[in-house]
């Protein structure tokens, strides 16, 4: 890499979400830029909703590698790619950009991110029950890694009808059961959640503090608890898990994973994910902001 990184021949990969300055993915990502010697640099782009298409082609306009997309975005983008892979099209979201002769091609990293976790870190046994809450893109691809593993699916959201629709994503990814109930049906969730072996939030709340509905902090010893916000690393979700004696995960797991495959669309390259891990886990500890 030129000693003077970032150089005029410096290309270019971002991040765009709103908001997004707590994201980990600038250092994981240019730790390992540095490491494999690439002329890349990672930066996040804060983007309104309404600044979306605009930034987009600005990203095409300079010769942008890449992007990763995140909330609230990650169904919206789908709208100016050019091509979606299969496992976009599929998960109905995209989290990855990456510009190359075929345009602008969409891609969604976020259900292998989710499938590395429930098989390595969560170990989850063959036919667990399992219960998500939320109904975006993050729960898109959570339902599809469950469903691939075979595990019985009720997913919980604000939205009935848009749960509904996240039943059927499982069901066409193997799930054997799934099933939607809404935020309001409270005995109904508290049944749901209850009898899960796995419960996991795939949604904003919690990044500032935010307790979920309370069944989610009710779990017992024989649970598991899996948070896709990584910062702060102990939400109340995770808090209530792990003073019930719950095996509790934060999502780092996940961002890395998904990070990784993210990189292999940019570079062509295995992603150096220790160096990407340590480099999370070393941001992790300092007060977000800094």
């Amino acid at each position: 890499m030129n000693a003077r990184w970032p150089a005029a021949s410096t290309r270019l990969v971002a991040l765009l979400g709103w908001p997004v300055r707590h994201s980990l993915s600038p250092v994981m990502h240019n730790s390992a830029f540095r490491e494999q010697g690439l002329d890349l640099v990672y930066v996040v782009l804060p983007t309104s909703p309404d600044a979306l298409a605009t930034v987009v082609e600005a990203l095409g306009a300079v010769e942008a590698i890449g992007a990763n997309v995140t909330v609230p975005h990650k169904e919206n983008v789908t709208r100016l790619c050019d091509r979606l892979t299969e496992e976009a099209r599929l998960v109905g979201a995209v989290n990855t950009l990456v510009w190359g002769p075929d345009g602008l091609v969409g891609d969604n990293t976020d259900a292998v991110g989710v499938g590395r976790v429930l098989q390595e870190d969560l170990n989850l046994p063959p036919g667990a029950p399992t219960v998500v809450l939320g109904t975006g893109g993050a729960a898109r691809a959570c339902v599809v890694a469950l469903g691939r593993v075979g595990a019985p699916v009720t997913v919980i959201g604000r939205r009935r009808d848009a749960a509904e629709d996240l039943v059927g994503l499982a069901e066409r990814c193997g799930a054997p059961q799934a099933r939607a109930i809404g935020l309001d049906e409270d005995a109904w969730v508290e049944e749901a959640v209850a009898e899960s072996a796995l419960a996991i939030n795939a949604t904003p709340l919690g990044m500032a503090g935010e307790p979920l509905p309370d069944p989610f902090h009710q779990l017992r010893a024989d649970q598991m608890a899996l948070d896709l916000v990584y910062r702060p690393a102990e939400t109340p979700f995770l808090e209530a898990a792990r003073a019930s004696g719950a095996d509790a995960h934060h999502g780092l797991g996940m961002l890395v994973a998904q990070a990784a495959a993210s990189y292999r669309r940019w570079t062509g390259q295995d992603a150096p994910i220790g160096i990407m891990s340590a480099a999370a886990v070393a941001k992790l500890t300092v007060p977000s902001g800094r």
